[in-house]
């Protein structure tokens, strides 16, 4: 059995929504790997969001 898993190095793995099972993908259509230059998504705060009806 293959364990291979592209995700941890996927700028995309804190939002995407094409998987719940994050552990098991050996190929995605939609990844993009983490280059070492980049920063660190789960270290950046993000704005707090605020919804308005209309």
């Amino acid at each position: 059995m293959n364990h291979f898993n592209i995700c941890p190095s996927c700028i995309h793995s804190n939002s995407c929504v094409l998987t719940a099972q994050k552990d098991k993908v050996w190929s995605c259509s939609e990844f993009d790997e983490i280059k070492p230059s980049q920063t660190n998504m789960n270290n950046v705060q993000q704005p707090e969001r605020v919804l308005e009806l209309v």
